[in-house]
């Protein structure tokens, strides 16, 4: 089956955005961003080397990959897609092409993406 013919068929399913711009909620300096706000960076013009700030202190600890995809499947959703990478650099996986990413600039110090690869195995 052709991956457009079963995306038609599955209907129902998952898209987490979810990343370090969430740090910020949307505001940045006492002022809301009036786009989404996984663009905040670029539309508030902060600069990288700020920007990167916020990495020591995104620790989401009640972050649970198996609740999220048992709340999808008991939904009847057919599928998750986790957006794991923004334009903003950071990884929501670990690399060793860049240490920008959940495991090694966070406090979290874990792996989002693997989590919820292994939750969905499950």
């Amino acid at each position: 089956m052709e991956n457009i013919q079963w995306f038609r068929e599955a209907k129902y399913g998952m898209m987490a955005h979810w990343g370090l711009y969430s740090v910020l909620a949307g505001e940045y300096r006492g002022k809301r961003v009036e786009t989404y706000a996984e663009w905040v960076q670029s539309y508030a013009a902060i600069p990288n080397k700020e920007y990167e700030q916020l990495a020591k202190s995104f620790n989401p600890i009640y972050f649970n990959a198996d609740e999220w995809i048992k709340l999808a499947k008991d939904s009847g959703m057919q599928y998750f897609v986790f957006t794991s990478k923004h334009h903003d650099g950071f990884a929501m996986y670990h690399s060793k092409a860049d240490p920008f990413n959940v495991v090694d600039a966070t406090p979290f110090g874990r792996d989002v993406v693997g989590e919820l690869a292994e939750a969905c195995y499950k």
